[in-house]
């Protein structure tokens, strides 16, 4: 651990942060760095995961939980924010299995190709412990940088963010129902239910 803070540390030596930033501005530090735009996008995950991110030709984009604090808001998308800047990389084989969960009524190319995405898609999932340990630690160290804005307002979702968001609430629900019939439940909990467990720590991908 001692290794992991010192190198996450330097990490942000580097990125010259200012004193304090919000999460728009800590994306666009981490665009710099990576090279790509990085956009945020709020919206309900259903408790099914707190966080995810998806990439495109037209960057990464970071799936963050609409319905819980601010404080909440800022972590998750600070753990995303510390996969892309400690370089974790894409796994095809672990994008191509999450998406036959997501779209079973569709093939693995077929979904990709109307979701617009790459294989950087479902990227975070499958890490080992060592890579998760190392993105908490950044991420914790982050948060010291950044003063949460107030919780986004629901608002329409438009251009391709909008696309990808009705492409993958169909996907999260049936994630959610399949769940929900293995824990032996009927697949009927509303949605404070899931909002309440995304805002209690849901897992993030």
């Amino acid at each position: 651990m001692g290794q992991i803070r010192r190198r996450c540390k330097r990490l942000i030596k580097e990125l010259a942060l200012p004193a304090v930033t919000d999460l728009r501005g800590m994306c666009d530090v981490v665009a710099a760095r990576v090279a790509r735009p990085v956009h945020l996008v709020p919206m309900s995950l259903g408790g099914v995961v707190s966080g995810m991110t998806a990439v495109t030709d037209d960057g990464y984009w970071v799936f963050y939980e609409l319905r819980t604090s601010p404080w909440h808001q800022a972590h998750i998308v600070l753990h995303e924010l510390s996969h892309l800047l400690l370089g974790h990389g894409q796994d095809p084989a672990v994008t191509e299995e999450a998406l036959k969960i997501w779209t079973p009524s569709v093939d693995v190319a077929t979904a990709m190709r109307r979701m617009g995405l790459t294989m950087g898609f479902a990227r975070h999932h499958g890490y080992d412990n060592l890579a998760e340990r190392e993105t908490e630690v950044l991420g914790t160290l982050l948060m010291e940088r950044v003063a949460p804005s107030a919780a986004e307002p629901e608002l329409p979702l438009e251009g391709q963010a909008a696309e990808l968001a009705a492409a993958l609430g169909p996907a999260l629900q049936h994630v959610r129902l399949e769940r929900d019939r293995a824990a032996g439940g009927d697949g009927a909990a509303d949605d404070r239910d899931g909002a309440g467990r995304a805002g209690g720590g849901g897992s993030r991908v």
